[in-house]
């Protein structure tokens, strides 16, 4: 499959915004469409901002922002695209007739990609023929500054689809990461499963927002910065202290989520107990004594750096409820 040169982003809310000026930025011909005639009048001042962001000494901002062309008719918006980015509202019926009616308008080489951010790719595809060029490419906001790009399939996906994805997303300078549909992908799932335990933990009041937003700023968010969470297990924690950790809990609250998966007694079984064993989730090689310094040191060094930073003012917090 070939790398797209003319891409048609429909959608010119905030995040089409966003990704049309990525598009437009690393310099392809991009084409910005969207039925409200004022989305696309506001586009040039929604994003000079983002463009602001990615701008370089020999691209201004205003270079970026003026390259995307603006066109209110679908069917002019379409000619000759090679790859069409939906980025409308998150409305299953919406997304779905539009899907439904891209489908009929574009060549079947042309790729259909969504920004969903809960839709299964099967569901939107519901009246779509050519449902195999369909795959979801979704963006972390801030886009033009988190580089990871879930990469939804479906079971009808090509692997050659995902292959090509994969490299697009490298040639904007992002991340790929393949995801198969279920709901909420794999950055909510995972963001809104912890954001729930911690909802409870504050409503419970088993500690304070300050206390939990404090515990993660300088034990959890550290870390899986520096290794995410499954290196982040291998280099803390003997896997045989996690299957006890995990058995206790779901003993003490009745919530079978705690159970061990069968991945992780697999690894006790097999010896893979973390950095300390070389193995764990990942391959360690280096000896584990230089394992633990350049661990600490690394978590040294980025503590360090937070320590000097001042986030957002945070005296407009509202009282705890």
């Amino acid at each position: 499959m070939k790398q797209p040169k003319r891409i048609t982003v429909i959608g010119a809310g905030f995040m089409g915004c966003v990704i049309a000026t990525i598009y437009a930025k690393h310099g392809y011909t991009v084409v910005l469409h969207d039925a409200i005639p004022a989305a696309l009048t506001s586009f040039s001042e929604r994003a000079l901002p983002i463009a602001h962001g990615v701008a370089t000494p020999t691209d201004s901002a205003q270079s970026i922002v003026g390259r995307v062309k603006l066109v209110a008719d679908l069917n002019q918006a379409l000619a000759g695209a090679e790859l069409v980015h939906e980025v409308v509202q998150e409305d299953l019926p919406l997304k779905q007739a539009l899907f439904a009616q891209l489908d009929r308008l574009c060549a079947p080489d042309v790729v259909l990609a969504t920004n969903t951010s809960s839709f299964l790719i099967s569901h939107l595809c519901r009246d779509v023929v050519h449902r195999e060029r369909v795959i979801g490419i979704h963006y972390i906001t801030p886009a033009h500054i988190v580089p990871v790009v879930e990469v939804i399939i479906a079971t009808f996906t090509p692997p050659e689809l995902v292959t090509w994805a994969r490299d697009f997303i490298a040639a904007i300078d992002h991340v790929a990461v393949v995801c198969r549909e279920k709901p909420g992908f794999l950055v909510n799932r995972m963001q809104l499963t912890m954001l729930a335990e911690i909802h409870r933990i504050v409503d419970e009041g088993l500690a304070s927002a300050e206390d939990v937003d404090a515990a993660i700023r300088l034990s959890l968010g550290p870390r899986w910065a520096l290794w995410g969470a499954l290196g982040c297990e291998d280099l803390v924690v003997n896997k045989k202290t996690v299957v006890a950790t995990m058995e206790y809990l779901r003993e003490q609250t009745g919530q079978d989520h705690y159970r061990p998966t069968k991945a992780l007694l697999g690894m006790v079984e097999q010896g893979r107990l973390g950095s300390i064993a070389g193995a764990g989730w990942h391959r360690w090689e280096a000896p584990y004594a230089e394992i633990v310094m350049d661990r600490d040191q690394q978590l040294a060094d980025i503590l360090a750096w937070l320590s000097e930073r001042e986030g957002p003012s945070l005296d407009a917090r509202p009282e705890p409820l």
